[in-house]
């Protein structure tokens, strides 16, 4: 029995969190170091794998005395059975017998105490750890051990422990992953690089036959395909119609002119010669289409064109008021004028600023003098001068300026005009344009019920809608179904050789 009290008892010391709680009896108290020697050492509640377990006193935070020396000799001994355990044992067994029984019994535990006693054959060899330097050079693990440590990886308890300071030999651990990895990537990689033939996989699988073979087994079920839709679309004919006419519009012969165009959906639109369209707008005006009805019903279709060519309510919107379109209408002393002056009045009620360029002549038609007056209303500016012009740049600008019976190219203001919009850059829209060249570089031209034949130059071609009825056209002898669908305004393009041929 040794000289020093605390030898043998039970103790329980608390080196913090990072070094964890350590219980075990006291085997040896060094006062020249200031450390203490424990052995049967628990960390945490786990069973340390070194029998001696060295603390010094600058790590304990606590020390408790659970039992003391007498009261010691009646713990039961922790002996951990030896690593040859028959397989179907999962986890390690613990022998609780008594230490006074198993003395009496000539049995020692299956640790070897520091002072060398017990049984060699079973002994663990005795090795001193430092639990703040880690382990001692001299020492190695033993078989046992190893077997442990890896029972032992698995634990979340023991993962979330792991520390610097940490008893697990971790060169084991290493020796160990290594071990798994070896089993799962030892493959030689010759077997993985030869391709694999997807076509020749694929025609192993006839898929015809299966389906087939499915839909005699399940007679009942019905295909997705097969199955009739219960509501139909807005745009989705429910009856099936006859086939599709293009060409609804025929011209008498006499008043037939050689070019025809499409539309987007592709009916055939032929186009007429000057002196049928004046045939039908006098039949018109029999019929109570005045020149006023008609000069509307253009104002209104080219406004509207206007409109959306100078971006619709992305730039017309309250939001947008600081940047108003400014429109420029040029204007002559004749029915064309009137029809720009009605559509600059359209444009100037939604709020766009029209400048309404007229010359001064002494013959204007009735007609645009009652326009102008209509368009004073709106607070235009309205000029007869060239040098009034802007010279700001502009957004649009509407031509209508040229007539199908007098030419005003030789007035010196058109000559000036010609030059001011070849200057600004601004896309031009010509309304009723006449069927030669246009001298004004036109992008767009507007055409009146139907189209002339039109110079290459007077750019895309419009058709407006001017409403006149079936009965209208079948007097001027055209045969006329309307080509415009759910518009009053609608693009039409030349008709190639190729569509004729077809159509």
């Amino acid at each position: 029995m040794s000289s020093d009290p605390w030898v043998g008892c039970v103790v329980s010391i608390d080196c913090g969190d990072v070094l964890g709680t350590y219980q075990g009896h006291v085997s040896t108290v060094n006062k020249g170091e200031q450390t203490i020697s424990v052995t049967k050492a628990f960390r945490n509640g786990i069973l340390c794998n070194n029998p001696v377990i060295t603390i010094s006193a600058m790590d304990i935070k606590d020390l408790k005395i659970i039992k003391t020396p007498v009261e010691a000799t009646d713990l039961p001994e922790i002996r951990k059975i030896r690593s040859d355990t028959p397989p179907n044992k999962k986890d390690a067994s613990y022998d609780t017998t008594p230490l006074k029984n198993k003395k009496e019994n000539g049995r020692t535990s299956g640790y070897h105490s520091s002072n060398g006693h017990g049984n060699q054959s079973r002994a663990t060899p005795t090795r001193e750890i430092d639990i703040h330097n880690g382990y001692s050079p001299r020492s190695t693990p033993t078989k046992d051990q190893e077997g442990l440590f890896r029972r032992r990886a698995s634990s979340e308890s023991v993962a979330r422990g792991r520390n610097k300071s940490s008893s697990t030999p971790k060169k084991i651990e290493r020796q160990h992953r290594y071990s798994v990895r070896d089993d799962c990537f030892s493959a030689p990689l010759d077997t993985f690089m030869d391709d694999f033939d997807f076509e020749k996989n694929l025609a192993l699988f006839d898929k015809d036959a299966v389906f087939e073979e499915i839909e005699k087994t399940n007679v009942g079920i019905v295909k997705a395909g097969d199955k009739k839709p219960q509501k139909y679309r807005c745009d989705e004919n429910v009856l099936q119609s006859g086939p599709v006419i293009y060409r609804q519009i025929k011209v008498p012969s006499g008043g037939k002119s050689e070019k025809e165009y499409v539309t987007d959906s592709g009916l055939v639109v032929p186009s007429i010669t000057y002196k049928l369209r004046s045939k039908l707008f006098e039949t018109a005006a029999k019929y109570g289409f005045r020149v006023e009805r008609q000069l509307e019903t253009v104002g209104l279709s080219a406004s509207e064109m206007v409109l959306q060519l100078l971006g619709g309510s992305n730039r017309l919107n309250p939001k947008n008021a600081h940047q108003q379109p400014t429109v420029v209408v040029l204007c002559g002393p004749h029915i064309q004028g009137a029809q720009g002056v009605n559509c600059g009045r359209h444009l100037a009620n939604h709020n766009a600023n029209v400048t309404l360029f007229v010359p001064n002549s002494i013959n204007a038609i009735p007609c645009l003098s009652e326009e102008l007056k209509l368009f004073d209303l709106t607070g235009g500016k309205k000029i007869s001068s060239t040098n009034d012009l802007p010279a700001t740049p502009v957004d649009f600008i509407i031509n209508c300026l040229d007539n199908h019976e007098n030419k005003d190219l030789s007035q010196p203001w058109y000559s000036a005009i010609v030059e001011w919009t070849s200057q600004k850059k601004a896309p031009v829209l010509s309304i009723d344009q006449p069927s030669d060249e246009a001298v004004i570089q036109t992008k767009w031209s507007l055409c009146l019920g139907l189209p002339l034949n039109l110079h290459e130059k007077c750019g895309k071609v419009y058709l407006c809608d001017l409403g006149f009825p079936k009965a209208i056209y079948k007097e001027a002898g055209v045969r006329y179904v309307a080509p415009f669908g759910h518009k009053f305004v609608i693009p039409l393009h030349v008709r190639s050789d190729e569509e004729s041929t077809c159509r």
